[in-house]
């Protein structure tokens, strides 16, 4: 197995690392070494990473106090559809009374077709944690090299070759201050409100201006509000900052969802068009220039750019789904058929593929198969847009 450049060929299931001790400081440990471990596999190594660690509840972390045992770790990353399970378990070290002073983490990773898990223990220092104020200071610094260790140990225990990781991107995007890396752990992995986070995440750019990731998630999330101009604008202030930098397609592709948005149509294609010229195999840009193209009734061109998005990941639903719904509008229907089938098998459950998949069958006079699908679809929405247009062709099909 190797990782090639520009391209995933390697998914990672990570799971919560099980602790010795509760509380604040473990806790805001723990998510920020699962952050930096995250952004080390999907940058430093190109894998894809599967997040399968315990999610807040109420604004609470659930600590896991019992390190997971390798049968259910194997089916939880089965299920995933993951190739490698990283997992593991954090000893603090205490120092003189409310005090940690460092920690042992024994990683476990452990290959689909191995017998069991290899374990490798390492040895942290760079922190310092007071239980009772709720205080962590860490070098993140050192932070990044113990990811590298993580990799360095992954690439030794799998067979991988690491001249093909690019160990200095460990920590892109991210930041070397303690304290704003706090505010976005907040953000990310334990805040709940909507607001709450994006204060936070504003918070983590104040601390440090020069924290790429804070600036995108924040506009994610603006995004997502539909707060275009308030996006546009912080992604301008990015684009200026990080120009040239690791980030820049990231930003690009966000701030052309904010143009889009804001009914700028030759403007975001632009935007998008920069960003592909800086990463060509930017998937997600791909898919938004293809949806751009369908939108002006170009669908050649965004056939083009889906196709070229899934010869760089196959797996990638939206691409599928979206190319199986341009097909079956351009009366392709044996590909639409195809395309809707496999975006099925990623991601069972969802009723407009069902519809799209009994409608393009229905066409192709598979009467049958195209009961069962358009039936799939009602069943799974029943009372929505799709189910309703499902149960229509049912009508028809029955006379």
């Amino acid at each position: 197995m190797t990782a090639e450049t520009g391209k995933v060929n390697m998914r990672v299931a990570l799971f919560q690392f099980a602790t010795d001790a509760v509380g604040r400081v473990p806790a805001m440990f723990e998510n920020m070494l699962a952050l930096y471990i995250m952004n080390g596999l999907e940058r430093a190594a190109g894998f894809q990473v599967i997040d399968l660690t315990t999610p807040v509840r109420g604004g609470e972390i659930l600590s896991l106090t019992g390190i997971l045992g390798e049968d259910e770790v194997r089916e939880a990353s089965r299920r995933a559809g993951a190739g490698v399970s990283l997992w593991g378990d954090l000893r603090f070290r205490p120092g003189e009374q409310s005090l940690i002073s460092g920690l042992e983490l024994a990683l476990k990773v452990m290959a689909e077709d191995d017998g069991g898990a290899h374990e490798k223990r390492l040895r942290f220092d760079a922190l310092r944690g007071d239980t009772r104020s709720g205080t962590l200071e860490v070098d993140i610094a050192a932070l990044e090299d113990l990811v590298e260790e993580v990799l360095v140990t992954m690439a030794d225990l799998l067979g991988l070759d690491l001249d093909m990781m690019h160990m200095e991107r460990i920590g892109e995007g991210l930041s070397h201050s303690d304290r704003a890396v706090g505010y976005f752990v907040y953000a990310l992995r334990i805040a709940v409100e909507k607001e709450t986070k994006l204060r936070l995440y504003l918070k983590a750019i104040a601390a440090d201006p020069g924290f790429a990731m804070a600036y995108t998630n924040a506009a994610q999330l603006l995004l997502g509000e539909a707060r275009y101009g308030e996006a546009m604008r912080l992604l301008l202030r990015a684009e200026a900052r990080f120009k040239q930098g690791g980030m820049e397609p990231d930003i690009l592709n966000l701030l052309g969802v904010a143009t889009m948005n804001m009914g700028m149509w030759e403007e975001a294609v632009r935007v998008w068009e920069m960003a592909l010229a800086i990463s060509p195999s930017h998937v997600e840009t791909m898919c938004n220039l293809a949806a751009a193209y369908a939108m002006r009734e170009m669908p050649d061109r965004a056939e083009e750019y889906y196709h070229g998005v899934l010869s760089i990941r196959e797996d990638y639903p939206l691409a599928w789904f979206s190319l199986g719904r341009l097909q079956a509008r351009a009366e392709k229907y044996e590909e639409a058929e195809g395309s809707m089938r496999r975006y099925i098998e990623l991601c069972p459950g969802d009723p407009w593929a069902y519809y799209i998949l009994g409608a393009s069958l229905l066409h192709q006079g598979k009467e049958a198969e195209a009961e069962f699908a358009l039936a799939k679809a009602t069943q799974l929405d029943p009372d929505g847009e799709a189910g309703t247009l499902a149960r229509r062709e049912m009508q028809e099909l029955k006379g």
